[in-house]
């Protein structure tokens, strides 16, 4: 896997340390280097994104947030977390995982403006104390994974970009690389 360094770099930071550092190594492990990774992207919305890879198997935007505990999704879409106190669940703001799916989006919609086809997958990468239970069939828009292997395995699943759509996007995210040439549109011309 590639490694991109921010197009910012972060103030007061040692390398080797975050959680994006750690998360990127050990999919550098799992991933070849037609991935590339990027840290702390910065896409139009509230905040930079922590992190984004894009490869043969799509474009995936990972969210390093999270809480401590038990959480599930009931009664038609309502959170809740279960309270080991009073052994009951108890309402929730899903606020990481909201997070987690508005980076996808603005990501989506950066790539859609700059005439880019492809889907932006979330992930909200949990802490291993975190537990997310959905019901089967739901859909809340994103995954939740905490193990890096598995988060691997996930993005290299299946071929969904070519190597060319590969180049135009991190052309895009990382604006010190050269663009790619473009095809002719006519024959000599």
């Amino acid at each position: 896997m590639i490694l991109h360094p921010p197009s910012r770099p972060r103030r007061l930071a040692i390398p080797g340390l975050s959680a994006t550092d750690r998360l990127s190594s050990a999919l550098a492990r799992r991933l070849d280097d037609d991935y590339h990774w990027f840290s702390h992207v910065a896409s139009g919305s509230a905040g930079p994104i922590d992190a984004v890879v894009v490869g043969p198997g799509g474009v995936w935007t990972l969210t390093l947030a999270g809480e401590r505990g038990r959480f599930t999704r009931r009664n038609t879409g309502h959170w809740y977390r279960f309270n080991r106190s009073t052994e009951s669940w108890v309402p929730w703001d899903p606020a990481p995982i909201t997070a987690s799916r508005l980076a996808a989006r603005s990501l989506a919609l950066v790539l859609e403006r700059a005439g880019v086809d492809g889907t932006v997958d979330g992930v909200l990468v949990a802490p291993p104390d975190m537990s997310v239970e959905i019901p089967r069939g739901d859909d809340i828009g994103l995954r939740v994974e905490a193990d890096p292997d598995r988060l691997g395995a996930l993005v290299s699943r299946e071929e969904r970009l070519t190597l060319a759509q590969v180049d135009r996007i991190v052309a895009l995210l990382d604006p010190r690389q050269p663009l790619p040439r473009l095809a002719q549109a006519t024959p000599g011309g």
